[in-house]
C-alpha cells in the first residue's frame, strides 16, 4: 500500500497545540469533532479497446469542490468500509446493485485531509472497484442531472497523473491505480 499522504485544502490553518488549550479529558471528548473518517472510490474500468480507464466526475459542491473524483463518503459506526461505500454509491450516483464482496479487503492507498474552517481532519482510505461498462453507462444516465457532480469521464491512469490540471490527490490516486493495474 503507498504510504499516507496528507492533502491541505484552501484556507486551512494549523491549530494550536491541544496542551495550550484543552485538558486531556477534554481533548478526548472532543477529538471526534476534530478527527472524522470517510471511505474514499477510485472507480475504473476496461475500455473497448481493453485498456484500463479511471471513472471520475467533477464535483460542482463544497467541500472539495472542481475536484475530479467521488469521495467524501462518511460512514457510520456500524457499518463496514465496504458497507459505506455500497451505500453511497447508490447515493451519490445511483450504483444500485454494488456487492461489498467487490470492494477488496485492504485499501489501496490511505489519504489524510485537512479541511478550512473548522480545522478537522479527515482519514480516508481509498479502495478501487472495478465496474462494467454496463454500470459505467448507468452512471451516466444517474448523473445527467446531479446536483453534486458534472462531467464524467473514463481516462487512461497515466493521463490523469501526468495531469497538472489535476489535483494532487487525484494524480497520486491515477498512479496508486496504474501500479495497482501494472500498467
Amino acid at each position: 500500500m503507498t504510504p499516507t499522504k496528507t492533502y491541505v485544502e484552501p484556507g486551512w490553518k494549523r491549530p494550536p497545540s491541544k496542551d495550550a488549550i484543552l485538558d486531556e479529558e477534554t481533548y478526548r471528548k472532543v477529538l471526534p469533532i476534530w478527527v472524522k473518517a470517510c471511505v474514499d472510490v477510485i472507480l475504473y474500468l476496461r475500455a473497448a479497446d481493453a485498456s484500463w480507464r479511471m471513472v471520475i466526475a467533477k464535483r460542482k459542491i463544497q467541500p472539495m469542490m472542481d475536484w475530479w473524483i467521488f469521495g467524501g463518503r462518511i460512514f457510520a459506526t456500524d457499518e463496514s468500509l465496504q458497507h459505506a461505500l455500497v451505500r453511497k454509491l447508490k447515493e451519490e450516483i445511483g450504483l444500485a446493485d454494488i456487492n461489498p464482496d467487490r470492494i477488496p479487503n485492504e485499501p489501496l492507498r490511505i489519504q489524510m485531509y485537512k479541511c478550512a474552517p473548522d480545522n478537522s481532519v479527515i482519514l480516508a482510505p481509498a479502495f478501487c472497484l472495478e465496474i462494467t461498462p454496463a454500470e459505467y453507462q448507468q452512471m451516466q444516465a444517474n448523473l445527467a442531472d446531479s446536483p453534486e457532480y458534472s462531467d464524467l469521464n473514463a481516462l487512461a491512469p497515466w493521463a490523469i497523473a501526468g495531469n497538472n490540471g489535476f489535483h494532487e490527490a487525484l494524480r497520486d490516486y491515477a498512479s496508486s491505480l496504474a501500479r495497482h493495474l501494472g500498467i
